[in-house]
This record gives C-alpha cells, sequence and structure tokens, in this order.
C-alpha cells in the first residue's frame, strides 16, 4: 500500500507537467475580479471543452462528476468512493497583479476514517485544489490548498515526503472538520504569502494550472463535494506593499 500511495504523490507532483496539452489558455482581463473555474452553466466532459483537462490514474476510478443546483446555487458536484481525479483549467495568471484565490465550496459528505490524514496511508482529502506555479526563472512549483479531515485545522500546513524524502509536497489548510460541512463557504487566500512561505520572492511568478481535486483511494471512504466556481481577485488599493 505504502509503494502504491508513494506512486500516486509522484504522480501528482508531475501532474501539472502532464495535465494535457496547454490549449485555451485562459489569461485575465482588468477587471478586479476574474473566474478562472465558473459552473453557473454545466459543461461538456467527454471530452471537456479546450483548457480544461480531467486527469485520472491508472490504479483507481475516477471521482463522479456531475452539474446541479445546491441550495438554489448552480454548482459542479464531485464525488468519491475509493476513487480520485482531477479536474484541471490551463491558466495564466500574474500573481503581481492577481494575488487572491477565491472560490465558494460546499462539503456534503466529509470524509469518515481513523487514518491519519497526515500520513501517506490516510492521505485522502474530501476537497482539494491543486496549484502549479512557474517562477520568474521559469521553475515548476505545486502545492495543494485542502479540506482538513478530523486532525487538520484552517491554517495549518500539511507536507508529505516522496522520492525516499528528497522532496516534500506542500498542502495548506483552508477550511475543514465535519462542524463546518453542510454549508456553502465562501473562502479566499493570498497566492503570494503562499509562495513566499514555501519558495521565497513571488515576485514575477504566475499561477499557470488549477484543478478540482476529490479523493478517497487510501481510506476507501466516500465523500462529496460542490464548488460553485474558482476566481482571482487584485488586491485591495490600500493593500500594504508586498
Amino acid at each position: 500500500m505504502k509503494a502504491v500511495s508513494v506512486l500516486l504523490l509522484f504522480t501528482l507532483a508531475l501532474a501539472g507537467c502532464v495535465a494535457g496539452s496547454r490549449t485555451g489558455v485562459l489569461t485575465p482581463d482588468a477587471s478586479t475580479s476574474f473566474p478562472l473555474m465558473d459552473f453557473s452553466v454545466p459543461m461538456a466532459m467527454d471530452p471537456p471543452p479546450p483548457g480544461w483537462f480531467h486527469r485520472k490514474f491508472l490504479r483507481y476510478p475516477p471521482m463522479d462528476i456531475s452539474f446541479a443546483s445546491k441550495d438554489g446555487r448552480p454548482a459542479i458536484r464531485l464525488a468519491t468512493s475509493a476513487s480520485a481525479s482531477m479536474l484541471f483549467r490551463h491558466v495564466d495568471v500574474p500573481l503581481d497583479a492577481f494575488p487572491a484565490l477565491a472560490w465558494d465550496w460546499l462539503i456534503e459528505q466529509p470524509i469518515e476514517s481513523d487514518l491519519d490524514e497526515t500520513t501517506i496511508a490516510g492521505d485522502d482529502h474530501p476537497a482539494r485544489l491543486f496549484l502549479k506555479f512557474e517562477s520568474r526563472e521559469g521553475d515548476s512549483r505545486s502545492m495543494e490548498i485542502i479540506w482538513g479531515n478530523r486532525k487538520l485545522r484552517a491554517g495549518d500546513w500539511k507536507f508529505l515526503d516522496f522520492f525516499w524524502g528528497l522532496r516534500r509536497f506542500p498542502h495548506y489548510v483552508a477550511n475543514g472538520g465535519d462542524a463546518n460541512a453542510g454549508r456553502w463557504l465562501a473562502q479566499e487566500v493570498d497566492m503570494r504569502a503562499l509562495y513566499r512561505h514555501l519558495w521565497g520572492d513571488p515576485g514575477g511568478a504566475r499561477l499557470v494550472e488549477v484543478a478540482l481535486f476529490c479523493d478517497t483511494d487510501q481510506t476507501r471512504a466516500r465523500s462529496v463535494a460542490w464548488f460553485s466556481g474558482v476566481r482571482v481577485n487584485r488586491a485591495p488599493r490600500n493593500a500594504p506593499a508586498r
């Protein structure tokens, strides 16, 4: 099991490199808030529209993707049953201009498992956002923003080792816990702050891929998560210089 988990983690680390050809890349306009993923209207999934890519894994069935209204809000529904996959959107977003990543999510069915979510064996979450950045020098950097289960809380960091500890993959916990499930939550993170915490100066860095990722392949559990959209926002005019 551990070998399989490490293989999947390695796959995730490289996912941004193999998430389909970079066609239909979305670039923000001059708006103060720009949608990267808009689920107000259902979209085709076989195949997805240009610029989108459904990343599946050989060893596991994919998450179930559907579109419906949840509490009167049009959204995408992502359900798992001992399964995992990633829905990518190719983008090109300069962090200097759009530092804030915002989204609305609802966890309908959290993961029920006694496995430690901070370990590879228990590395499942009902909802994640996979982010791939490109530095000013052209280096690729990846991380995930996750919904914590029982142990992790908002503001926590989780790092999982792969390549026998030679590399560590970072996860930032934006929210979590059964007490917060069952209702829509609006979230926003400062991507420049996350980037600086992990890799240093974010100047000139760009967000080049974002993916919705739900998985219960390790715990063999079930989960249901909803997203109504993902967007980037410009910094407020009175925000301090970074």
